[in-house]
């Protein structure tokens, strides 16, 4: 739904049969996602925990917050 539309392009997300069609597209990512991680015996809890507490030593927030610039441009 979003990924091969220019980033001018506007989504009515409120329209029944578009917002159906993006539930859908979560739905089978969110499958698919689970399906790797069992297969790889990933636990999708830690990993996140890992990812945001990654982030957090790249952007802290007295240094990040408010812009949008990669880590080191801060």
């Amino acid at each position: 739904m979003f990924q091969w539309e220019s980033k001018n392009h506007v989504v009515d997300v409120n329209d029944p049969e578009t917002r159906q069609k993006i539930e859908d597209e979560i739905a089978d990512v969110f499958i698919y996602l689970l399906r790797i991680a069992d297969k790889l015996d990933v636990s999708l809890e830690d990993v996140a925990m890992a990812k945001i507490n990654k982030n957090a030593e790249k952007y802290p927030v007295e240094k990040s917050k408010g812009k949008a610039v990669k880590y080191t441009e801060l």
